[in-house]
């Protein structure tokens, strides 16, 4: 599908709010037509405690990620939510569904991305390896194409069940936490900074794996091993780049900040 441009407020048909969070408020909706997710984010000044070496606006850093993801064929697998473009400055005020939005100083964007039906984060319903390891290969994949998700929690992994269990689909979200970096001209702080993403999702993974096999030897319970998950990828948000730099957890398409 292409890119959706130039949405006027008499081209959105608003259909559910389906979260409300700090940072953004998602909305299923119609746009001329076709089903969406439009999240919307708050328009933000730059904070004194921004870091020189990152994005700060929310809407910049997921909108940027997605055309990327875009470009290097990741929305089209199916591995991340397809990515139907955005709408900028917007003004709220001429916008009743966004009455959330109109007290805020700055103007809101959205981002307008694929509504995926059926989708539950990873939990005692469908967890397995099979799943993780597929939710470490995508992110390697992310990683790749320059992209550092930023934000590598459990919440932000989700299963899309199909039918049958080998149609369910497993995809990364969540992307407003990304750096999308320049692919040749990494420098050796950006290296670092994917070299750690991928070492704490992998040490993540293995622990899980480990645990659940200990488990059974032990006779201890998938609920338990389950709820060890949130203390073991609590490391995850260990990454050098964190040092100093204020950072606040973003929530997806299912739990926005």
């Amino acid at each position: 599908m292409g890119e959706i441009i130039d949405v006027e407020c008499s081209d959105v048909e608003f259909l559910e709010t389906l979260r409300v969070g700090e940072n953004s408020v998602i909305f299923k909706v119609k746009v001329r037509g076709q089903l969406c997710a439009m999240k919307v984010h708050h328009g933000r000044p730059v904070s004194k405690y921004a870091s020189r070496f990152s994005e700060w606006d929310l809407f910049v850093r997921e909108s940027t990620a997605y055309r990327r993801l875009k470009e290097k064929g990741l929305c089209d697998r199916g591995v991340v939510p397809d990515f139907y473009g955005t709408i900028t400055n917007i003004q709220s005020a001429h916008w009743p569904s966004l009455h959330y939005f109109h007290e805020d100083k700055l103007p809101a964007n959205a981002i307008l991305i694929e509504y995926i039906p059926n989708m539950h984060q990873i939990d005692l319903s469908n967890f397995s390896d099979k799943y993780l390891l597929k939710f470490r290969d995508i992110l390697s994949e992310i990683n790749r194409v320059g992209i550092l998700h930023d934000d590598t929690y459990p919440r932000n992994m989700m299963i899309s069940s199909g039918e049958q269990a080998e149609n369910d689909r497993v995809l990364w979200i969540d992307f407003d936490s990304a750096q999308t970096l320049p692919l040749d001209s990494l420098s050796q702080r950006h290296k670092e900074w994917f070299q750690s993403e991928a070492r704490m999702m992998q040490e993540f993974v293995d622990a899980l794996i480990m645990r659940r096999e200990n488990s059974i030897m032990h006779g201890i319970s998938t609920t338990t091993i389950l709820s060890e998950r949130v203390v073991i990828s609590a490391r995850l948000a260990q990454c050098p780049k964190y040092l100093g730099v204020v950072n606040t957890p973003a929530y997806g398409l299912l739990r926005t900040q």
